[in-house]
């Protein structure tokens, strides 16, 4: 008894890993076990608002191919942010429902042994230390952009000696800014912005994590109790194998149904980290020829945070399509054809359903995997270099 009852303490303090998403993502109204309409709607009403002074300043820069791609490299950062946001929002309703399934699955009657708790503590530690990370990552991010102009010497104009005064994010002001007092009243109103579109990014990035760990935990779960097949009586061995059946056609709908929630959300991702990585590389270029004093820290860094996060989707799904194999690899090992022919069907057709592993989903046409780095970069130097043409004009 002391033992269950330590084992189900394990497992209320694992569904704390829900703890990170829910402190985000309450923050704009995103928390999908209680959502709130009003920060949601006045969170994006003030998200919106920014983006349309965003864009409104691309408008104005297109007489300027470089403050185009100045507007660019910040632009679709946040365009990508907001709308995954919206597209998270707009699947709600089934985030909810996968949610409350993960989370009833923390009990101790979800396991067979001590041992799948064991099993299933480590991938969901695993996935604690990812969650921590980006959001830690993100904050210190969102708050060093934020504050970046106020440590950085304000340069003067050279026709009347005016001190410029640069804002954190590039925006199209309506009104003048032409004194300290409303520099920094313009400058404290952004702050809001900051607080939005960092929840919102972390939000939309920590649910996958959370979840695509679970599923990992579970499924070597499943593969573990597949090969425990091997060696049992006829009896016992089909009864285990129903139950089998069950949770794997339950693990596959679980991660088909959040494959699909992020696929669109991850194709925007990938298309606006494409260009930003070609716009990124073409102004380090055209830094590279000014001089040796041309600053290029800020431009790496910002390569570095891209890669990083596209970095970890790509390890997670490639994990994700492991611990898929390890269940098909299961299936073949399990002894089946000892089996009666009807038996024998069910498990041909666990292993058919098993050769098409879960992965995460770039739209419809492509996935996550340990090449995805490699063709994103591809394609960014096929933009680049017909940018470096107006370069070379230039």
């Amino acid at each position: 008894m002391e033992k269950l009852s330590s084992d189900q303490k394990q497992l209320d303090e694992s569904v704390k890993i829900f703890d990170y998403s829910r402190r985000v993502s309450k923050a704009v109204g995103l928390w999908p076990l209680a959502s709130n309409d009003y920060i949601f709607t006045f969170s994006y009403c003030y998200f919106t608002v920014i983006m349309i002074f965003e864009w409104m300043d691309l408008y104005y820069s297109l007489d300027d191919l470089n403050d185009v791609l100045d507007n660019l490299t910040e632009n679709l950062s946040y365009t990508q942010i907001y709308i995954r946001g919206i597209i998270l929002r707009i699947h709600m309703n089934r985030l909810k429902k996968i949610i409350k399934n993960t989370i009833g699955d923390f009990n101790i009657n979800s396991f067979k042994n001590p041992s799948e708790i064991k099993i299933f503590m480590t991938y969901i530690k695993k996935g604690r230390f990812f969650v921590k990370s980006i959001i830690s990552f993100m904050a210190m991010t969102v708050i060093t952009w934020y504050f970046q102009p106020l440590t950085t010497p304000a340069p003067v104009a050279s026709d009347n000696e005016t001190i410029m005064f640069f804002l954190p994010y590039r925006c199209h002001i309506i009104f003048e800014i032409n004194d300290s007092k409303s520099y920094m009243l313009t400058y404290i109103a952004f702050a809001p912005y900051t607080w939005i579109h960092g929840c919102s990014h972390a939000s939309v990035e920590c649910f996958l994590i959370t979840l695509v760990y679970y599923l990992r935990g579970r499924l070597v779960i499943l593969a573990g109790r597949i090969d425990r097949l091997s060696g049992m009586e006829t009896l016992e061995w089909k009864n285990d194998f129903q139950d089998i059946i069950v949770e794997h056609i339950r693990l596959l709908k679980l991660g088909n149904n959040v494959i699909d929630i992020y696929s669109t959300s991850l194709m925007v991702y990938m298309i606006c980290t494409t260009i930003c990585i070609c716009v990124i590389g073409y102004k380090i270029l055209v830094n590279c020829m000014t001089g040796p004093d041309a600053d290029l820290v800020q431009f790496f860094i910002y390569v570095f945070a891209v890669y990083l996060i596209m970095a970890v989707f790509c390890f997670i799904s490639e994990q994700l399509m492991s611990e898929c194999d390890e269940v098909s690899e299961a299936f073949w090992n399990c002894e089946w054809y000892r089996m009666p022919p009807k038996t024998v069907v069910n498990v041909m057709f666990c292993i058919q359903r098993s050769q098409q592993p879960l992965t995460l989903k770039i739209g419809k046409f492509a996935h996550f995997g340990n090449n995805m780095l490699t063709v994103v970069t591809k394609t960014a130097m096929g933009y680049l270099s017909v940018l470096r043409n107006f370069l070379v004009i230039d």
